[in-house]
């Protein structure tokens, strides 16, 4: 199985015997050879893990989102896997289900946050759902999203949160430090970033036990049809049910 994940913080919390996880720094395009290599020596699906912003007003850091489906601002969208989708909701009962938008950069403001909800319909946003979502597609292999609310809807983000992550999905402090230099005064408000951020990751890793090593896929998805004609193992009688 493949994660795909922003952060290494988030990449750590997946990781699980079976499964291969990518830190993309928002830009799933620069794994996507690792990807494809990986699907095409037998990784059965794809599944988008970590934080992400909350676009519904009651939305508070640490609730969770289990994706329907995925989207741009453009008005693109891809289904998840809705039987996998089905699995996660239950192994998370009190998440939100619903669509996940994906834009290309932090969304910082109250009013682009009510805006792209307006849009798309979607309950959270983040970086690197779609591109996951696609490249499954692409690739022929079920999709799915999970995430938890790190920043919510009235949480205006600083500066510094554009700046602050690296390609590989590693803080870049420098920067963060620069922009903290340039503009002091988003000190309180990063404070602020830095302690929604506890609150989602202590939620991450505490959900990530209940999805179980497979993110309650099954042990052999079915692939989409017309892209490959792999199908699932049938499980021998009294074998364990999907993780």
């Amino acid at each position: 199985m493949i994660v795909i994940t922003g952060m290494r913080a988030e990449a750590r919390i997946a990781s699980a015997p079976g499964v291969s996880v990518f830190a993309c720094g928002g830009n799933v395009d620069l794994s996507a050879p690792a990807i494809r290599h990986a699907v095409s020596t037998g990784a059965p699906a794809i599944i988008s893990f970590g934080i992400a912003g909350g676009l519904l007003a009651h939305m508070r850091p640490g609730d969770w989102i289990v994706a329907t489906g995925v989207c741009v601002a453009g008005g693109r969208r891809i289904e998840a896997d809705e039987a996998w989708a089905s699995r996660l909701a239950e192994r998370l009962p009190d998440a939100a289900v619903g669509d996940i938008v994906s834009v290309p950069s932090p969304v910082r403001r109250t009013h682009q946050k009510r805006h792209l909800q307006a849009a798309t319909g979607a309950c959270g946003v983040d970086m690197e759902s779609f591109q996951a979502a696609a490249l499954a597609r692409e690739l022929g292999v079920p999709f799915a999203a999970v995430r938890v609310v790190a920043d919510p809807l009235e949480r205006e983000l600083p500066p510094a949160v554009h700046s602050g992550l690296q390609p590989d999905g590693s803080v870049a402090l420098a920067a963060v430090v620069d922009s903290l230099a340039r503009e002091p005064g988003q000190v309180l408000s990063l404070a602020r970033v830095a302690l929604d951020a506890y609150v989602a990751f202590s939620a991450l890793l505490k959900g990530r036990e209940k999805l179980g090593p497979r993110f309650a896929s099954l042990v052999c998805p079915t692939v989409v049809a017309g892209a490959r004609s792999r199908k699932p193992e049938r499980a021998p009688a009294g074998a364990a049910q999907p993780a």
